[in-house]
Order: structure tokens, then C-alpha cells, then sequence
């Protein structure tokens, strides 16, 4: 919890909260910038390289074109071919061997003649009656690619003799994926008679662009079905893979876009080659592309962080400069907790503070005022109410003591009334001769002792005494009149005249910072209750017991509440009476006075 309390003190300081909301500040300036600028070149950078990409996927969009057009070249021989045309409209059981001759000699004849020699193709026929010839060997099973077995068979059919793309499809047979240009061969009423396809393999395709494929790129070549034809990817070839209504729609008009793949940032590329009807793609890792900015990046960050260093010790600078007197000023309202009223909240800073502090300061010249005033009246009604205690003592005493005097007279014992009028009159001299409140223990002891000596005139010696005081003690100050009472008291209301054997004992001792005067008579003792109702509600009817009570609110009156009398009582057995008050030293000049 305290730590708690000390990191939320921590926190509301004003020097934190200015500190925290400079660097917030700086942060978000710095951030902004670095991220800012970090971007606009990232976009940069994408751009250019996104254009570069495409100047390559154009370059394999031509090559894909020209390998296009070099079978739709050799499909429009042979099926230009007179004679190809007359065996492919009566070709039949007894002159097929004649057509096979045919196809091999004419396909050797192109790959002779053919300007791309680096074209590896293979030529198919299947007629509408099953005859079917391939130029490579193949098994008896062999089924020559029957389009009337394949999906694409309707649009091959209503091309009416037009050649069709044939995205690449696997021959299992041979082991080969194969781009085909395919087309329906007619006679002269327009009957289909047969099919002719120009096949080639599409690893020729991917050869054209596999030196430029970068680590974890991948390269598509589609038709404008979105049907992937040659791919870096071989298990989608064939595969109607890209929704080409919805990539249009994605890339917005533009040839370059930041999406998706596999959970993963990509830069996706393109390039449509409207001759051929390819569209080539390029899906390229965002990480790997941005590779070369990692450098620049790291500088970036470098920058950020050497620019918020730089933030953060001019936060603390100015915060400091400016927490500074806000600071003086907290310093000077704690001296003011502690009890110092004569701070001056002399600040010379901000407008602000400045009048703050004049405010303080003239607030605190003013409080110094009322306390001083206070203090004066506390001390007056402090003097009146030991005045008036100190009233009530004197009377009594006086009272009683001069009507003892009365009764020695009346019983003739003028001897001894004079003696007791002689003590009467040192006591009252001491009592009345200075008009210092505060007399040594010393002092009070020797008139105590003054005192006993003349009680016991008056009871014939009823009871003993024995009065002690230490050097230590000897020389604090006491109230004057303040363990007379507490004597008084064990005489009248605690000692049993009658039995002779009483006993009166006073001890004064310092003890540390306090002295102890223990009163300790061994009479007829009180209860505890009685020990409570001469502390707390004396009777006021005939005001016995009024010495103790009036002793004790005198010491609380004049030392505090920490002060006072502790009486330990036991019916039968006596009462002791504990006297505490702080050592008060004797002053100097009091020493030469009493000298």
C-alpha cells in the first residue's frame, strides 16, 4: 500500500504529469514524421518496383504470345493442308495407315522447317469415327484426347473450326501438362469430321520465364477465363484459379495491389497482353520486397529513437525549469506544516506564481497575527483559570490554619499558638514575598516541611513525617502551592489522628525528562470508586478532597494533558499520590534572585 500511495504521489506530481504529456507530445510528433515519411517512401518504392515487375510480366506475356501463335501456325498448316483435308474428310479403316503416313511426314516436315526450333510440340487427330492418330508413340488405349470426353468440348465445337485455347491439362499417358490449341476440322457441308489439336508441353512455357522468378515468388500465365495455363505453382495448372470479373475489380485500374496470400502480405502484379488474351500475375512475398528497405528502416527507427532521447532530456529540462518554483513553493507550505510561520514565500518566477506567493506570504503574515493574538488570550485565560485555582488554595489554607491557631488559644496553649502563628508567617512570606508563579522542589519542599511542623502542633503530634528530595530535582521549578494540597489531604481525610501511628512520607525524584514527587500516607486509604470521584467529580457540597482535583487541573492547565496525578489506593492500607511534571530547569537570574 505504500508503495502504491508513493507511485500515485509520484504521478499527480506536476513536474510527471508535464514531463509525461512533453514526451506524448514528442512521441506522437516523432512517430507521425518517422511513420510518415517511412511510408510515403515505402509506397514509393512499391510503385516503381511494382512498375518494374510489370516491364517483366510484359516480357513473358510476349514470349507466352509467340509460343501461342507459333501453334496456332502450325494448326492453320496442317488444316490447310489439301491433303490432310481429303484423308481427315474420308478416313476410314482401309486408308488410315495412308493417313498416318501423311501426319508423320508433314509434322517432321515442320519441325524441320519450323523458325522456333526450341518448339517441342506433338500433333493429335481423333475423327468423328474414332480413328485417332497422335505423332508421338502412344498404347493401343491411348484416347487421343477426345474432346467429346472433355469439358471444353462446346466451346471447341462452337467455335465451327476457329482454333480454341485449351488451358493446360494433364495427359496422364504421356506425363506431360499440355497447352493445346484446339479446333474442329469441317467438310464442305461444315460437319465436323475430326478434331485437330497442336499440343505442347507447358514446362516449354514456364522455361521462358523460370530465370525470373525471384525466392518465394510465384508467376501465373492465365487466359481470360482466369484458367491457369503455365504457373511456377505446376499443381494449379489447369485450374480456373483467379475470378478475373473480381481481380479487376481489386486492382482498381491499376497493375499493382498490397492483398493476401496464404495469411501472408503480398504484392500482387499483372500485365495483359490483349494480342494473346494472357494475362500474366506475379505474387510476390511483401516481406522479400521489402527487403531493401530494412536498412533504411533501421535508420528510420535510429533517428526516431536519437530524436526522442533528445525529446525526453529537453522534457525534463523544461519541466524542471518549470516544475522548479511550483517545487519552492511546496517546500515552503511544508516548513509551514512543520510549524514554521515565519516562512516568506520569497519566489521571483512566472506572473502566476508570483502572485501566489505574495498571496501566501501576506496570508501567512496575517495568521502569525491571529496566533499571536490567540496565543495572548490562551495565555491570560490560562492565568485567570490558575489564578482562580490558585485562589481557591490560598483561602482554605489560611482559613484552616488560622482556625487552628484560634483553638490553640482558646485552650490556653498560647506557647504553642505562638509558634504555630510564627511558622504561619514564613509560610505565608514565602508564599507571598515573590510574585514569581514557579519555586524550585527545593523551595516547596523547605515550605512543606514548614508546613508538617506546624500541623503537627495542632494535632500534638499525631503522626510523623519524612520529606526527600534529590540534587537532580532540587532545582526544577514547580507551581507554587502544588503538593501542599496533596499533604493537606492525607491529614484530614486520610490519616486516623486518634491512633498516634501515622505516617506522612514525600519523596521528590527526577526521573529522566520528568520529576516525581510521590505523597504517601498510610490512613484509611479509598476505593476505587472514590479514587474516580475525586479525580473526575469532586462534591461540592462540603468540598472534600478539593487539594487533589485542584492539583491536578493546575498541572494539566499548565503542562498539557500528558501531565498530572496518579493516585494508588487501598482501603485500610494508605493512599500514595504520583506528582509528574517535565523538568523545568531553574533559570540563571532565578538562581542570583533566590541568592
Amino acid at each position: 500500500m505504500q508503495l502504491i500511495r508513493l507511485a500515485a504521489r509520484w504521478w499527480n506530481s506536476i513536474r510527471t504529469r508535464m514531463m509525461a504529456v512533453l514526451l506524448f507530445v514528442n512521441f506522437v510528433i516523432i512517430a507521425i514524421l518517422s511513420l510518415g515519411a517511412y511510408t510515403i517512401y515505402q509506397d514509393s518504392f512499391i510503385r516503381e518496383l511494382a512498375g518494374s515487375r510489370t516491364d517483366v510480366l510484359r516480357q513473358i506475356a510476349e514470349r507466352s504470345r509467340q509460343f501461342k501463335i507459333s501453334l496456332y501456325t502450325l494448326s492453320n498448316l496442317f488444316e490447310s493442308s489439301p491433303a490432310f483435308r481429303r484423308y481427315a474428310e474420308e478416313l476410314n479403316a482401309d486408308n488410315q495407315e495412308e493417313f498416318f503416313v501423311l501426319m508423320d511426314t508433314t509434322t517432321r516436315q515442320m519441325e524441320a522447317a519450323f523458325l522456333q526450333p526450341d518448339l517441342d510440340f506433338y500433333v493429335v487427330y481423333i475423327s468423328s469415327s474414332g480413328i485417332g492418330y497422335c505423332s508421338l508413340p502412344v498404347p493401343e488405349d491411348y484416347d487421343y484426347m477426345d474432346p467429346r470426353l472433355k469439358v471444353w468440348n462446346s466451346r471447341v465445337v462452337a467455335a465451327a473450326g476457329q482454333i480454341v485455347d485449351v488451358g493446360s491439362y494433364r495427359d496422364r499417358t504421356l506425363g506431360a501438362a499440355s497447352f493445346s490449341a484446339a479446333r474442329s476440322i469441317l467438310d464442305a457441308e461444315g460437319d465436323i469430321v475430326g478434331f485437330l489439336m497442336i499440343n505442347a508441353d507447358e514446362r516449354q512455357l514456364y522455361q521462358m520465364y523460370a530465370d525470373v522468378i525471384r525466392d518465394g515468388s510465384n508467376i501465373y500465365v492465365t487466359n481470360d477465363a482466369g484458367q491457369i495455363i503455365s504457373s511456377s505453382r505446376g499443381e494449379l495448372i489447369g485450374f480456373n484459379y483467379f475470378n478475373m470479373v473480381n481481380l479487376e475489380q481489386l486492382f482498381d485500374g491499376k497493375d499493382y495491389m498490397l492483398t493476401q496470400a496464404q495469411g501472408k502480405p503480398v504484392l500482387f502484379t499483372r500485365y495483359h497482353d490483349p494480342d494473346s488474351g494472357f494475362t500474366v500475375f506475379e505474387e510476390a512475398p511483401l516481406d522479400q520486397v521489402l527487403l531493401p528497405l530494412r536498412r533504411i528502416r533501421r535508420v528510420v527507427v535510429l533517428l526516431a529513437l536519437l530524436t526522442l532521447a533528445g525529446g525526453i532530456l529537453m522534457a525534463w529540462h523544461f519541466s524542471r525549469q518549470i516544475a522548479a518554483p511550483i517545487q519552492q513553493l511546496q517546500d515552503d507550505l511544508r516548513d509551514v506544516e512543520q510549524g514554521n510561520l515565519h516562512q516568506s514565500f520569497d519566489i521571483h518566477s512566472y506572473t502566476e506564481l508570483n502572485e501566489l506567493s505574495r498571496g501566501m506570504a501576506d496570508m501567512m503574515q496575517c495568521i502569525r497575527g491571529l496566533i499571536t493574538s490567540i496565543h495572548e488570550n490562551e495565555q491570560k485565560k490560562r492565568r485567570i483559570e490558575l489564578n482562580w485555582l490558585q485562589a481557591q488554595i490560598n483561602p482554605h489554607f489560611i482559613y484552616n490554619t488560622l482556625f487552628s491557631i484560634k483553638c490553640m488559644v482558646d485552650m490556653h496553649r498560647n506557647e504553642e499558638a505562638a509558634a504555630m502563628l510564627a511558622l504561619f508567617i514564613q509560610i505565608l512570606r514565602g508564599i507571598l514575598s515573590t510574585p514569581e508563579e514557579m519555586v524550585t522542589v527545593a523551595q516547596q519542599m523547605e515550605s512543606l516541611r514548614q508546613y508538617l511542623t506546624l500541623q503537627q502542633y495542632r494535632y500534638e503530634h499525631a503522626f510523623d513525617s519524612l520529606i526527600e528530595y534529590d540534587d537532580a530535582a532540587a532545582g526544577c521549578l514547580l507551581p507554587k502551592l502544588l503538593v501542599q494540597p496533596l499533604v493537606e489531604n492525607a491529614i484530614q481525610h486520610g490519616i486516623d489522628m486518634q491512633s498516634g501511628s501515622g505516617f506522612i512520607t514525600v519523596v521528590a525524584r527526577r526521573q529522566d525528562n520528568a520529576v516525581c514527587i510521590e505523597v504517601e500516607d498510610n490512613g484509611v486509604g479509598m476505593t476505587a470508586e472514590k479514587v474516580r470521584q475525586v479525580m473526575e467529580s469532586p462534591d461540592t457540597a462540603d468540598r472534600p478532597h478539593l487539594g487533589i482535583k485542584n492539583v491536578n487541573d493546575r498541572i494539566r492547565l499548565h503542562y498539557g494533558s500528558a501531565w498530572g496525578l496518579q493516585i494508588q489506593s487501598t482501603p485500610g492500607m494508605g493512599t500514595r499520590i504520583t506528582l509528574r511534571v517535565p523538568v523545568e530547569p531553574q533559570p540563571p537570574d532565578l538562581k542570583e534572585n533566590l541568592c
